[in-house]
């Protein structure tokens, strides 16, 4: 090839300039920028979407929890000569003996000796009911109570391992009761033999009520942000030493993330003066059947059976911390503002307002919230406040 050729060959091929080349790496650098941006964006979105939606399910898992034993709550004790005695036994995993004030299906905010108290601006629960598909009303004794022993008229009632309990079937408004739980364990032909009984209960004047081999009485606290759940059967769950260190095999978490649990009872005010209640919901409000600020003048089973439903909000929130301040305000609930019309017969009254308070928590502002709130009747313990008489005596609540 002449040399001529050769050099013009080689003045046409050239390769990028730097300007080009510097061009080229600007425009791909802004692309990757753009999809890391985007990326971010989608993962941030995903993160937010993900752990609001982590908050209703915790906050939707909660309330069935709570629903499901409020349900039950009150099975086997609903006979006024029971609500609102003492209670005390013997608890089977740490032997403490304990004295429960006040036998309730559900007691919102008991003393704090019972129940300490959970996260700051939240509620705890203390819920009771037995397990056995023996009647409500009792089985009568059949000779004189001793401290181990009750003759029972109908012993096919009663299984060995079965929770019990004696009362008197007769009470009046002044009287109060002191009731002590024990398990049966024997039974020779009408006698039980309990590990710890009531003595001097006189036969045809008494009754055994059976709280059946499991009885529930659990106490639920916000603790640390967990739902938290104490049976009081096992744990004597009023020991400080228990919470001061939380001890989470005996205050056991059930759900995490839970900012605020609040809780009213639904109370049947009507026609206090016959009495004659028709165990629809009059009023909600916190005050505690025959505790210290209670003023309706109802003996305390009366108040009791006049609680018939349980009002509770479940406020859960999100695992992701928002670097800007996502929330302005507490969620609310119902019984977030008081309410004391009376002008239509479906209005309910709540006395008081019980705010959804989230300012223990100085970063409240910087997560995302879900609230369910529910309403569960007491079943078990509407239908006994109609009674006109029971077993001698006089229940007109």
């Amino acid at each position: 090839m002449p040399a001529s050729r050769l050099v013009r060959g080689q003045r046409g091929q050239h390769g990028f300039s730097i300007i080009e080349l510097m061009v080229g790496l600007l425009i791909g650098m802004f692309a990757v920028l753009v999809i890391v941006q985007l990326l971010y964006s989608t993962s941030t979105q995903q993160r937010l979407t993900s752990t609001s939606g982590d908050a209703e399910i915790n906050a939707a898992t909660v309330t069935h929890v709570l629903a499901r034993e409020l349900n039950q709550a009150g099975l086997g004790i609903s006979a006024y000569t029971l609500l609102g005695c003492s209670l005390t036994y013997t608890t089977t995993s740490d032997s403490k003996s304990v004295t429960l004030s006040s036998l309730a299906p559900v007691t919102v905010n008991p003393g704090t000796s019972l129940v300490p108290s959970g996260d700051t601006n939240t509620d705890t629960l203390l819920i009771v009911s037995g397990s056995s598909a023996s009647p409500s009303e009792g089985d009568a004794l059949a000779g004189t109570s001793t401290a181990t022993s009750y003759t029972v008229s109908t012993p096919s009632s009663f299984a060995t391992g079965d929770w019990v309990t004696a009362a008197s079937t007769t009470r009046d408004s002044s009287s109060s009761c002191a009731l002590v739980l024990g398990k049966v364990t024997a039974i020779a032909s009408y006698v039980l033999t309990v590990s710890t009984g009531t003595a001097g209960l006189a036969s045809a004047e008494a009754a055994v009520y059976n709280l059946g081999a499991a009885p529930v009485i659990h106490a639920y606290a916000v603790r640390n942000g967990n739902l938290t759940v104490c049976d009081y059967t096992a744990y004597n769950c009023g020991d400080t030493s228990y919470t001061t260190t939380l001890n989470s095999s005996v205050w056991v978490p059930i759900a995490s993330h839970i900012a605020s649990l609040r809780a009213q009872y639904g109370r049947d005010t009507s026609d206090l003066v016959t009495p004659k209640m028709d165990g629809v919901v009059d009023s909600y409000d916190q005050t505690t059947p025959g505790g210290t600020s209670d003023a309706s003048g109802l003996s305390a089973y009366c108040g009791w059976l006049r609680v018939v439903g349980l009002r509770l909000a479940v406020v859960a929130r999100s695992q992701q911390y928002d670097k800007d301040a996502v929330t302005t305000t507490a969620p609310t609930w119902s019984g977030s503002t008081a309410n004391t019309s009376t002008s239509s017969t479906l209005t309910t009254v709540t006395p008081s307002a019980l705010a959804i308070d989230l300012s223990g928590n100085s970063e409240w502002k910087h997560y995302r919230y879900k609230t369910i709130e529910t309403t569960v009747p007491l079943r078990d313990i509407i239908w006994n406040g109609n009674q006109v008489t029971y077993q001698s005596g006089d229940v007109a609540c």
